[in-house]
């Protein structure tokens, strides 16, 4: 067996060799051009203007971030340029008038549509994307939702240094643990633009709070900040355009038709009661299937669910079989209560396939697909869609006993 201080040897060793290797990188890419000649672009808002649109890039202050030029106290963390134009690349390229640097865009952490903007297309920003080779495909988008686009980048943010990593993380951990939030990237966005079997949706973020003070350092120096950014709603696309929202029961019920819901908690009303218990879900998993009969397709939607009881506030024996399999029903009633309310909504209001269903009917049957997807939004706005739920509560956390059953022993 090989010694700690050995291991603890190579892992430095491996460490500096990897951090040299980064270094040698950095030194050699970048268009040739140095870092310090460069102005970081970590978060891009566009909104519209008139008949133009107004870009806003949130720019990293390295300064601030590094603790130099006076400290990171005195500093930002970002600073934000805004600039109108006829086109994306025009505003882009306007903006170097008010910035002593070329904005690099290679290390962007989130893009935001206003959501007027979203509204009237995205389309021509997303071909300036697409097209220039500076722009990773890792990169979140969302749509500011109530505000425009550059008041959400104008607010400073606590936890986070900079608000876009903020941003970011609270999109990744929302999705993750509450399931009413769709952490979409930009390469699966345009991808569900174009494709004719699937539409596009985005998270919608908003501004909770005083605006006016957001772009103030005293919002992050106060144990409650004045103003904050809150994710609410998932937006609905049909091809480039935003059509409209999703509430967050709709939002969980997509997520969980398309087998996003990682974790959450579903709270339920206790049996003749009027208090409530919660069960966590640990996971979820999605299988849909297309049936065609007599020429019409129809989806068997089907979700697997596990998860543990949380939270009992009611006299319920959790000992018993039975009891268990009624909070089971309750689940399973709850889970597909959501799922059937974002499925009316969709076919009724939006008729925009954001499901996917048309990817799964040319899949499986695609001579058919050949035939109808030209029409596919009057199909599947008129669709059967089969929903059957199998939940499974595997155990209990800690105790069997609410903690009002013990407090009474």
């Amino acid at each position: 067996m090989t010694p700690k201080g050995e291991v603890n040897t190579k892992r430095r060793f491996y460490g500096t060799f990897v951090t040299l290797i980064c270094l040698v990188l950095i030194s050699g890419c970048w268009n040739r051009r140095e870092l310090n000649d460069l102005a970081v672009s970590v978060a891009i808002g566009v909104d519209k203007s008139g008949k133009q649109i107004m870009l806003s890039n949130q720019i990293l202050n390295t300064g601030a971030i590094s603790g130099k030029e006076g400290g990171s106290s005195s500093l930002a963390p970002v600073t934000l340029f805004r600039e109108k134009g006829d086109g994306f690349q025009e505003a882009a390229r306007r903006m170097t008038t008010r910035s002593t640097r070329k904005i690099y865009v290679g290390q962007l952490q989130i893009l935001i549509f206003g959501e007027k903007f979203a509204k009237e297309g995205v389309g021509r920003a997303l071909d300036h994307i697409s097209r220039d080779h500076e722009y990773r495909k890792d990169f979140y988008v969302v749509i500011a939702r109530g505000v425009e686009a550059q008041d959400i980048l104008k607010v400073l943010t606590p936890l986070e240094k900079t608000p876009a990593t903020k941003m970011n993380a609270s999109l990744e951990v929302s999705s993750k643990a509450w399931g009413a939030t769709a952490d979409v990237k930009i390469d699966e966005f345009t991808s569900n633009i174009i494709s004719k079997g699937k539409e596009a949706v985005l998270s919608g973020i908003t501004l909770m709070g005083d605006p006016q003070t957001g772009n103030d350092r005293g919002n992050v120096e106060k144990i409650f900040s004045p103003a904050r950014l809150k994710y609410m709603g998932i937006a609905v696309f049909k091809k480039d355009k935003l059509l409209g929202w999703l509430n967050e029961e709709e939002s969980m019920g997509y997520n969980y038709t398309q087998g996003k819901v990682k974790s959450t908690a579903v709270l339920l009303t206790c049996p003749n009661e009027e208090s409530h218990m919660s069960v966590e879900l640990l996971r979820t998993k999605n299988d849909t299937k297309v049936i065609m009969k007599n020429g019409k397709p129809s989806i068997k939607l089907k979700i697997k669910a596990e998860g543990v009881v949380t939270d009992v506030q009611c006299p319920i024996d959790l000992t018993k079989p039975s009891s268990i399999l009624q909070i089971e029903q309750l689940t399973q009633n709850k889970i597909k209560a959501s799922i059937l309310s974002v499925i009316k909504t969709v076919q009724t209001q939006y008729k925009s396939d954001i499901f996917g269903f048309g990817e799964e009917v040319e899949r499986s049957y695609p001579k058919y697909w050949e035939g109808a997807k030209n029409n596919w939004e009057d199909i599947m706005s008129t669709m059967k869609v089969d929903v059957q739920i199998e939940m499974k509560i595997k155990q209990m956390f800690k105790t069997s006993k609410s903690f009002y059953e013990r407090m009474g022993e």
